[in-house]
């Protein structure tokens, strides 16, 4: 049997042609077909239907009342299937859909917020809902689309692709500075007034410095300590002492210079950002052209080249019980 035989589509619209033209000859040549070809499957399209749709003279071709009812529904037919194609291509040309998100709460609110308005006015059709918290969630059990961290690898059931270095900034304000003595070592700090992170009340903190490849380790205790980072930095702000913190919540000040990196020479391990997904989700294009986004805006690697092969990113498996707030 003829392949066109079981094309419901090309049957519809060869109907619609005939009663639009009103012969089988002028059909045919608005489908690209022959006439006796035409007039096959019409009667084809007949016996499958059990109907007569066309009365046929030596002059004029006119629909029966059931070629009337049957032309009603092939031009439904056919409209529906001109939207979905329609629809389709809009989706391929215009990113649609919903996009979950998690991601730790200061950096979800500094850094990642700006980006997330800037992909939603370039995509009205992308809904957006994101979550800002330090708790570590279950892609799979809470149903998100992607969980940014910042973390250090593991073989573990997630994917993971690189987004932007974290890094981190031992940084005083420059009034402080001013008024204290210069610090040229990490030694010199136990000579000067300390914020750090506060963890179930303590005030002691491990602090990592890289200098030339190398680590050094230093156990630190604050004048204050806050658990907050927000806090640490407006304590650093008014000249309350050193701190160390994220290089993205002290730019605008450093680059205005009232706040100085201290030790420059001297700094601190960061770890790096990653967007967490599950295999489910790694073939899909939004995921995929979010991602390639937020990469550009923060300035970090590399898009991928094609959903399926990574090209300038680290996408490794990583577990969600790696995953480090920042």
């Amino acid at each position: 049997m003829d392949n066109h035989k079981l094309d419901t589509l090309y049957l519809m619209r060869l109907l619609l042609a005939i009663a639009r033209f009103g012969s089988f000859a002028a059909a045919a040549s608005h489908l690209g077909i022959t006439p006796s070809k035409a007039s096959k499957d019409l009667r084809h399209l007949e016996q499958s239907l059990g109907a007569v749709l066309l009365s046929r003279t030596t002059r004029r071709v006119q629909l029966t009342d059931a070629g009337k009812l049957a032309c009603q529904q092939a031009d439904q037919m056919v409209a529906l299937h001109e939207e979905l194609l329609d629809g389709l291509q809009r989706r391929r040309h215009s990113l649609c859909g919903e996009l979950r998100i998690t991601a730790p709460d200061l950096w979800g609110e500094v850094v990642l917020t700006p980006v997330l308005l800037r992909f939603r006015a370039s995509h009205p059709e992308v809904r957006i809902i994101a979550d800002f918290s330090n708790h570590v969630a279950d892609l799979v059990r809470d149903n998100l689309h992607v969980a940014f961290r910042s973390t250090v690898l593991r073989s573990e059931p997630y994917l993971a692709r690189s987004i932007v270095q974290d890094d981190l900034v031992l940084c005083a304000s420059e009034a402080y500075l001013a008024a204290h003595p210069p610090l040229a070592h990490p030694q010199d700090l136990q000579h000067h007034s300390l914020i750090t992170r506060s963890q179930d009340y303590g005030r002691r903190e491990h602090w990592t410095l890289l200098h030339q490849g190398k680590e050094i380790l230093l156990e630190v205790a604050g004048e204050l300590a806050f658990s907050n980072k927000k806090s640490i930095q407006m304590a650093m702000a008014q000249g309350l002492g050193i701190a160390r913190l994220p290089r993205y919540l002290v730019a605008d000040e450093l680059a205005s210079g009232s706040v100085c990196e201290v030790l420059p020479a001297y700094r601190p391990k960061g770890a790096h950002f990653y967007a967490l997904y599950t295999q489910r989700r790694a073939d899909s294009a939004l995921i995929t052209h979010f991602l390639d986004y937020v990469i550009r805006e923060l300035g970090g690697p590399e898009p991928m080249e094609t959903p399926s092969t990574p090209s300038g990113c680290s996408e490794c498996p990583i577990g969600p019980d790696q995953t480090h707030p920042r």
